[in-house]
């Protein structure tokens, strides 16, 4: 099993398509591409499956991912959480700069901020890194502690996130294929995007009092724009249960009516306590 992730190695995604490759029963290989939309677009073609982020306890969702599963059929098999641990290294005790990749700047914001040196924005933290350790000037970066290995820094300060037990949740996606059993000691996640097809007032109400009327628990809703006007949105919602559930089908076939339904899979979490309701 070929399986493609963002890269380079030493990012977090590494980290979260190693632990999936863990729990497979064949043998696999990592394949890094340099963007998410590359990454999505090896599934079926280079790679049997993609392992991307999907949202930050911080920073939210990872908002190309989303627009990718409405340009490009995928189903979603499974989801992970990744410790998000960030480390602040350097080779002066008084840098002059900082490299830090740009989604971790608004993760560990604060650390940057009492660090009070220029920040230079860089494409990976895996880059942060490697620019550092090429600098003779005064220097620091922002890097994940699992990237630190071997390397010796005059000084090291661990766990800078701004938010302490911060987290990225992973999804794993393949080409669409016929629903796994659904096991019955097991908790479920369903995903849709629902197509702006059909816009009218009271549409996300009507939508919302067809899963509350089905009795259907929401974990996730966001809006993403359509990219054709103003005010015009699809929605990506996740949902408790499973496809086959009696209740999920009652309520993605009041919708079916009105609007387009991309159902994107079911899959197994640990935690049924998080929902937005």
């Amino acid at each position: 099993m070929n399986i493609a992730t963002l890269g380079p190695a030493g990012t977090f995604s590494e980290l979260a398509a190693a632990e999936f490759a863990a729990s497979a029963a064949v043998p696999t290989s990592l394949q890094f591409y340099p963007s998410l939309a590359r990454t999505l677009a090896a599934v079926g073609s280079e790679c049997s499956v993609a392992v991307v982020p999907l949202e930050n306890i911080v920073e939210g969702v990872v908002s190309p991912v989303i627009d990718g599963l409405l340009k490009q059929p995928l189903q979603i098999i499974a989801e992970l959480s990744i410790p998000v641990r960030f480390s602040l290294v350097a080779n002066h005790h008084k840098p002059q700069k900082v490299f830090a990749q740009f989604v971790a700047q608004g993760q560990c914001s604060e650390a940057l901020a009492r660090l009070n040196a220029p920040i230079i924005t860089t494409a990976s933290n895996t880059e942060a890194l490697h620019l550092l350790l090429a600098q003779d000037q005064p220097a620091a970066a922002l890097v994940p502690e699992h990237a630190i290995g071997e390397h010796s820094f005059v000084e090291v300060v661990h766990d800078v996130a701004d938010v302490p037990h911060n987290e990225t949740r992973f999804i794993v996606l393949q080409q669409p294929q016929p629903l796994a059993v659904r096991e019955p000691s097991q908790h479920y996640k369903t995903a849709i995007i629902i197509v702006d097809d059909a816009d009218h007032p009271g549409l996300l109400v009507e939508h919302l009092q067809a899963f509350a009327l089905a009795r259907v628990n929401l974990t996730a809703l966001v809006s993403r724009p359509t990219g054709q006007r103003f005010g015009a949105y699809h929605f990506f919602i996740e949902l408790e249960g499973h496809l086959d559930d009696a209740n999920v089908q009652r309520a993605l076939a009041l919708i079916k009516a009105s609007n387009q339904v991309l159902e994107l899979g079911s899959y197994r979490y640990s935690s049924a306590s998080s929902s937005c309701k």
